[in-house]
């Protein structure tokens, strides 16, 4: 799953964030364009006293770091201080990655740590210019970006599916079916009739295309709608929903 929005831009955004802070010893992840804004970022709920002092000197050197960027075109810094260290790493042309530690890393340590940060700045700069998520395009990317990008896909669709215009649409539809159902043979009726139509399709509302939709028009009506009022008057409904549900799927 892909971000349709600003907002989902920002969310996954900050999803790679946690992400790489889970799988390496780094504290603090921002993603800050070269003219300082922070875009998105990954902090500690409650910050210890180390942690909140080394996000202090982040920002009081943060002025000098973006000018760094723009003036030498940097792709990766390396900056230590008293109470920790900062990993800057460029993303894309306008923005950078800064992991901040709140202890010193040996060379071992740092090795891996770099290949973790070089994968998230790929993975944050493809969403972050929102860039097409099709076979061809993510098959540029190394075996590690790729990888990442379709965990990260997976768990978006898992925490926001229902944030997504698809879904919303969808339940929009299945609540005009249910109205009209209700009016037409009666509230008892509406929850069999839906459910058995959605089990003979092979899914649900969410999951629903509109090519889907109009398949489920026609079961609802031809096997269950027309043998309790009619053939000519189901049909007359039949015309009737179906022009509306045109309507609705062009709005939504």
């Amino acid at each position: 799953m892909e971000a349709e929005n600003v907002s989902q831009v920002k969310y996954m955004l900050e999803m790679e964030l946690e992400r790489l802070c889970q799988r390496t010893d780094i504290d603090i992840n921002l993603l800050i364009g070269v003219d300082g804004r922070i875009f998105a970022s990954s902090v500690p709920k409650e910050m210890d006293s180390d942690q909140f002092r080394l996000l202090s000197t982040f920002k009081s050197n943060l002025p000098y770091l973006c000018g760094k960027l723009k003036i030498e075109d940097l792709e990766l810094s390396l900056e230590r201080w008293k109470g920790g260290m900062a990993v800057v790493a460029a993303v894309g042309e306008n923005s950078f990655l800064a992991c901040l530690l709140s202890k010193q890393a040996g060379m071992n340590e740092m090795s891996s740590l770099l290949e973790d940060i070089v994968t998230a700045t790929q993975v944050l700069d493809h969403i972050f210019e929102q860039k097409s998520w099709d076979g061809d395009v993510l098959e540029q990317y190394p075996e590690d970006v790729r990888e990442e990008l379709a965990q990260l896909s997976r768990q978006m669709f898992v925490e926001r599916f229902t944030h997504t215009r698809s879904y919303k649409k969808n339940m929009k539809i299945l609540e005009f079916f249910k109205k009209k159902l209700e009016k037409t043979v009666g509230l008892g009726q509406v929850d069999q009739i839906i459910s058995v139509a959605f089990n003979e399709l092979g899914t649900s509302a969410p999951y629903m295309d509109d090519d889907t939709w109009h398949k489920f028009l026609d079961k609802i009506v031809d096997e269950h709608v027309r043998t309790l009022i009619g053939d000519i008057q189901a049909q007359e409904y039949k015309k009737l929903w179906k022009m509306e549900l045109e309507r609705k799927l062009k709005k939504y």
